[in-house]
């Protein structure tokens, strides 16, 4: 799969520390985590505190990652999957409690977010490989395979992939889960100004830099032009683009994002961006917008405090309810 190394989001935000905050200092650090780049600020009095901080919440990512990756053979996740259609099997709670979440965002977004689509990635990457579109019977097999609903969950913590064949996929939330744990632990040692930024799509803000209101961020549209600026402060952003990452068969492009029942990856250019409570729900919230566009913008009215905009190809961004009500918010995307 092809991937842009443009990031959809940019820090604007002028860090330099304001008279009022002159016994805090900025540290910065960026490490690579779960296939892309963490960049953790923090403003803190003590540097040395900081770097320590920040470098336990990388820990806490590396560890999440060896039990959620579908690319690691050991993962607690990958023997789930090799057990599909097999039986029960006792997971970490970190895992089922990412399970539990997104059968709750699957509910709610009508089946369109699925970490079950894991037959259907599998297939379209092979048939990128190949340079074919999937066999049509190949595809019937793939789609008999997902669907949130084969996925049991029993407390405390046994879960089972009825179907033979399933496959959970967590790049849809995977690094939205990471982003909140590494902001619990910076919050839980007294951060008041930080912002974590995990491979440009999902972010969180706790409080804001010294002398600022909030951290601004910008973003982009599918052609990789600035749209306008979101002011986040004790919330989380994460965006979303149909083509940031791609495969190519007979010459035309399918996004990465495949709709969960045709079975059909999106060949529309498309971003959304939603800001939310948490980046777990950010990042999930993001992927039904992208599949469907603004007709899906009615799903954001069911999760409280949530608001999204979709950015199209062409023509004027369209924003959630939440969104529309505050003009600030339309005036910097009309720009």
């Amino acid at each position: 799969m092809k991937a842009t190394k443009t990031l959809l989001l940019l820090l604007l935000i002028a860090l330099a520390p304001a008279k009022t905050g002159a016994a805090l200092r900025e540290v910065r650090e960026v490490h690579y985590q779960m296939g892309t780049y963490l960049e953790v600020t923090l403003w803190h009095d003590e540097p040395e505190t900081a770097k320590q901080l920040i470098r336990d919440a990388v820990r806490e990512v590396h560890r999440l990652d060896e039990i959620l990756s579908n690319y690691d053979p050991d993962s607690a996740l990958s023997r789930l999957n090799q057990r599909a259609g097999a039986g029960i099997m006792r997971v970490p709670v970190e895992l089922f409690e990412l399970l539990t979440t997104a059968n709750e965002y699957s509910e709610k977004t009508g089946g369109i977010f699925d970490v079950t689509v894991g037959p259907l990635m599998e297939l379209w990457r092979k048939a990128a490989e190949e340079n074919r579109l999937p066999r049509e019977t190949d595809l019937a097999r793939a789609l008999s395979a997902v669907g949130y609903r084969n996925l049991t969950l029993r407390r405390p913590y046994e879960v089972e992939l009825t179907r033979a064949g399933m496959s959970v996929d967590f790049g849809g939330i995977g690094k939205g889960y990471a982003v909140d744990r590494v902001t619990d632990i910076l919050r839980g040692a007294g951060a008041t100004a930080a912002l974590i930024n995990f491979g440009g799509s999902s972010i969180s803000a706790i409080g804001a830099p010294p002398g600022k209101h909030d951290w601004e961020i910008a973003v982009q549209d599918t052609d990789n032009r600035l749209r306008g600026a979101i002011h986040l402060r004790d919330s989380a952003l994460s965006t979303s683009s149909s083509m940031g990452r791609w495969w190519t068969i007979g010459g035309k492009k399918y996004g990465h994002l495949i709709h969960p029942m045709s079975g059909v990856p999106i060949t529309e250019a498309r971003t959304a961006a939603v800001i939310s409570r948490s980046a777990t729900q950010a990042e999930a919230l993001t992927k039904p917008l992208v599949l469907l566009g603004k007709s899906a913008l009615s799903t954001i009215d069911k999760f409280p405090r949530a608001q999204a905009i979709v950015l199209p190809a062409s023509g004027a961004p369209a924003l959630s309810r939440q969104f529309s009500s505050r003009s600030s918010w339309k005036e910097i995307f009309q720009r």
